[in-house]
């Protein structure tokens, strides 16, 4: 067996099946990793929600109905009580993830450059000349070396590779148990009631059963429906299995006759990406690389897109014969000036929402202090708009909500101003450290005001 190859992915979740999707039509020489069988392959437990464009986004073709589980037109957000409804419109899938990885990996493992081995446990990395070389792997009752130019680093949450890396380099980065969610779902079949408009997912905000997150139902079909919450990390609060089964399953949705299917939760990053994706020899992507979006903890397609532009790093450091960490800069460069911004910036309104009781998500639900057409935009710019905070300027001065008012234009400036930073990413690795001490600076400084109005 081949040990040498061009590039090795630790990880054929989402992130690691994309880039070797793009590798192996660049006919780069890859081998690929993952400890699921192709049975669980992307077996992580979500909502399994995609946008319609991520897939386009990420230089991918539309996916084939037979990976399609339900296609989603809109999507509504109730407000604690569920008084208020907001309803976002847009195109989506309910995707059937194994179906769809397999899909993705069916087009390429008959290659003769690609070498996929599913049921393999990746254990380490090795590094030589601080740079990362290869990786170790138990194959079976064997432990392995494979050599490459550049690993992948597509583990997941467990950030196999990450995790071992020395603790001085910068993409060693861990993550704050606050900045993470922990998720809980079930997939659920009814034996006599028909889900009304199965084309429209439906988020509740409640922080008293959702603490720091929120709780999902996204139907699969007219009788079946993906449901689960997410609760924060580090917070001390119960675990979702528990709070779902003492609080969800009283739900009027959850009242009726139905059978569960499967079961199961995990934990997932909710913040703004590493602050670099790229280290000497190994590029992160994926959970594991913190590349999701802050405040749904979607992250399948920020994973495609973080996949894509690891791809194009890789075939331009071929080009010019670097895979230092300079050599694949660009991925750091296009994540960052793209998505990053975003990511960044709801990073901040997650904070903010995090912070808010019920009582002031129902109040600001239902004065429409983010009015409902504004809701998309936000997400998709990372922005609160300027007439936004006008008109909520009008509507809590007339109620006497100044200390709300206070905040949201804190969120807005401080949004602009994370989305700015990201914007203006380093162009080289050596001017890093010094973007990190600013990047830092303004969330400490967000936090801090925060606090001030209590």
């Amino acid at each position: 067996m081949n040990k040498r190859y061009d590039v090795i992915i630790a990880g054929l979740g989402p992130a690691g099946t994309v880039a070797l999707w793009h590798l192996a039509r660049m006919g780069f020489y890859v081998a690929a990793f993952d400890w699921r069988t192709s049975d669980t392959l992307w077996g992580k437990p979500c909502g399994d929600a995609l946008g319609a464009h991520h897939p386009r986004e990420a230089g991918l073709p539309d996916p084939p109905s037979s990976t399609i589980k339900n296609t989603v037109k809109a999507i509504d957000i109730y407000a604690p009580g569920e008084k208020v409804r907001y309803r976002v419109y847009g195109d989506g899938y309910i995707i059937d993830r194994n179906k769809f990885g397999k899909w993705l990996l069916s087009d390429v493992i008959d290659k003769d450059n690609v070498d996929v081995f599913l049921g393999a446990k990746v254990l380490e990395p090795i590094i030589k000349n601080n740079s990362v070389k290869g990786i170790r792997v138990r194959i079976g009752d064997r432990v392995e070396e494979f050599h490459a130019n550049v690993v992948i680093e597509a583990t997941g949450f467990s950030r196999a590779i990450r995790n071992k890396l020395p603790h001085n380099w910068l993409i060693y980065e861990p993550i704050d148990p606050k900045d993470t969610n922990i998720a809980y779902r079930e997939i659920i079949e009814y034996e006599d009631y028909e889900i009304e408009e199965p084309e429209v997912i439906r988020i509740y905000l409640d922080q008293e059963i959702a603490p720091g997150g929120y709780w999902w139902y996204f139907p699969e079909s007219k009788h079946g429906v993906n449901v689960g919450l997410g609760v924060q990390g580090g917070m001390g609060y119960p675990n979702p299995m528990q709070i779902y089964r003492e609080k969800l399953t009283k739900h009027p949705l959850l009242s009726r006759n139905y059978k569960v299917v499967t079961a199961a939760g995990a934990p997932l990053p909710t913040r703004r990406p590493s602050n670099t994706l790229v280290g000497p020899g190994v590029l992160v992507i994926g959970d594991a690389g913190y590349t999701v979006n802050p405040v749904h903890g979607g992250g399948m397609g920020y994973g495609f897109r973080a996949a894509y532009y690891a791809a194009k790093a890789i075939e331009e450091a071929h080009n010019r014969g670097d895979f230092s960490e300079k050599g694949l800069w660009s991925l750091n460069t296009n994540y960052m000036r793209g998505l990053g911004a975003k990511q960044a910036a709801l990073d901040i309104f997650r904070r903010f929402l995090q912070r808010l009781s019920n009582d002031e998500i129902r109040y600001g639900m239902e004065k429409k202090l983010i009015p409902e057409q504004d809701v998309l935009y936000t997400s998709s710019a990372g922005e609160i708009k300027i007439s936004t905070l006008e008109k909520a300027k009008i509507v809590l001065r007339g109620l006497r909500r100044p200390s709300l008012l206070a905040k949201l234009k804190i969120v807005a400036d401080y949004m602009k101003k994370a989305k700015q930073a990201y914007l203006e990413y380093p162009e080289e690795p050596e001017k890093l450290p010094q973007w990190i001490t600013s990047i830092e600076r303004i969330f400490s400084e967000f936090e801090a005001k925060l606090a001030e109005k209590g």
